[in-house]
């Protein structure tokens, strides 16, 4: 996926001025091949529908069937556009929400399909590969949720393309390393979440019971909280220079 410059995105607070650099400069390598969609008036949403067509129509019978070859060209082609689709929607000036939302869902997608294949297929364990699944989408969920929010995790870790590394290196040369990594991932994932629901909690307001008074947050909550905003957002813009400073 390629954040735009707005809040609907999964990246954390460190991570994202470095993807919008990424972005700008996949843009402009990408260029003439984005600008010929463009000229022909298609849609970056068509190539995100595309892309999100793939895994389940041709990715995953072809793995079924054991053409590993062709079925990895496939997964390289859902890559491929969805990483297409952000430069196409930039140079046709109309990159929105709605088109990163759209991103969001096939960049999940394809995660859950190639999960599915690999435990249905019997490379990865159905417990292990089914808490992958949930905690992932819990993760990127929560980060989503905070980012929204203006209270966005620092960094974070999204193991999508790892997965399908592991898969292969599984299936081709036979290293069991994608259960561990399947155990330890959706342990962290676990404690991402956990700690953006708790996050979420103290931010999100509340209701009292009967006979409380006033309303939740009282004025000192609301008056510390916007301190610690203040001081998060002071050490975000030391942390920019400095990283300012040391690319001159």
């Amino acid at each position: 996926m390629t954040p735009g410059r707005n809040k609907l995105h999964y990246f954390g607070a460190d991570e994202e001025e470095y993807f919008h650099r990424v972005a700008d400069r996949r843009t402009k390598l990408l260029r003439p091949l984005a600008m010929f969609f463009v000229r022909r008036n298609v849609r970056a949403d068509t190539l995100t529908l595309a892309s999100f067509l793939l895994l389940p129509l041709f990715f995953f019978p072809l793995f079924g069937l054991g053409y590993y070859l062709a079925a990895w060209a496939v997964l390289l082609l859902h890559i491929g556009l969805d990483g297409l689709d952000g430069p196409i929607a930039r140079l046709g000036r109309y990159a929105s929400d709605k088109g990163a939302l759209s991103d969001i869902l096939n960049d999940i997608s394809g995660m859950v399909v190639v999960a599915l294949t690999a435990i249905h297929f019997g490379f990865a364990s159905p417990l292990l590969g089914g808490l992958y699944i949930v905690t992932y989408i819990y993760m990127i969920t929560f980060i989503i949720a905070r980012n929204v929010l203006e209270m966005p995790y620092r960094v974070v870790f999204k193991s999508k393309y790892w997965l399908y590394i592991f898969l292969l290196v599984k299936v081709h040369f036979h290293w069991d390393i994608l259960n561990p990594f399947l155990l330890a991932l959706s342990v962290y994932q676990t404690v991402m979440t956990v700690l953006g629901f708790i996050r979420l909690r103290r931010h999100l307001p509340g209701v009292l019971g009967r006979g409380a008074r006033g309303a939740w947050p009282a004025a000192d909550k609301v008056a510390s909280r916007e301190r610690r905003r203040q001081r998060r957002a002071k050490w975000r813009e030391r942390r920019q220079r400095l990283w300012e400073s040391l690319k001159r």
